[in-house]
């Protein structure tokens, strides 16, 4: 494992978003952008933008803290991280892939990708309903304490478990398949 200071300089090193980012990204005015990786889908929860990596953590964060560990939000994270690696090296391949029939498959993964996203995306409206919920009023403004956070994490891994097991279940899927049928692709290209 590396140590902390080069863990450290990895984050240190990673790029910072800018307001030029959010605009091209048609990412709201106003939204927070300090957690979201500019080269990586943005992902938008409560008036902050996050990239996967950054909502998986933040997620099994949250969760560390209310149960003191999960392994189901350490999958959950490594989910979206390969989702969202596998998606972008698709779209990235995919103007170079001559054959039809290959340019048809990676097509029916990405696809498949987005309507994977779009669940997870589901999921995440119904966590911020359950924050909003749980928000604290203060004066003329609303304040997301560990309440709301502790809604995400209960939200998720409680009372929408079933739903977040089978998303689950349907992304390591959709990844198998992905790696059986797209890695000799990309190599041939």
């Amino acid at each position: 494992m590396p140590s902390r200071t080069a863990r450290a300089s990895f984050i240190d090193s990673r790029p910072v978003a800018t307001e030029a980012d959010a605009v091209r990204n048609r990412i709201p005015a106003g939204y927070c952008i300090k957690h979201w990786h500019p080269d990586e889908t943005p992902i938008l929860l409560l008036g902050s933008v996050f990239d996967a990596e950054s909502l998986g953590k933040w997620i099994f964060d949250w969760t560390v803290f209310c149960h003191s560990a999960s392994d189901e939000a350490g999958d959950l994270w490594l989910l979206l991280v390969k989702l969202s690696g596998k998606m972008k090296l698709a779209t990235e391949c995919f103007p170079r892939i001559k054959d039809a029939e290959n340019r048809k498959i990676v097509c029916d993964f990405l696809k498949s990708g987005d309507r994977l996203w779009e669940r997870f995306e589901k999921m995440l409206e119904n966590c911020e309903f359950h924050m909003w919920k749980a928000a604290e009023r203060k004066g003329k403004g609303v304040v997301m304490g560990t309440a709301a956070g502790r809604k995400v994490v209960e939200s998720i891994f409680g009372h929408d478990l079933d739903n977040t097991t089978r998303l689950m279940d349907s992304i390591s899927t959709w990844d198998k398949r992905f790696d059986a049928n797209c890695s000799d692709i990309f190599r041939r290209r």
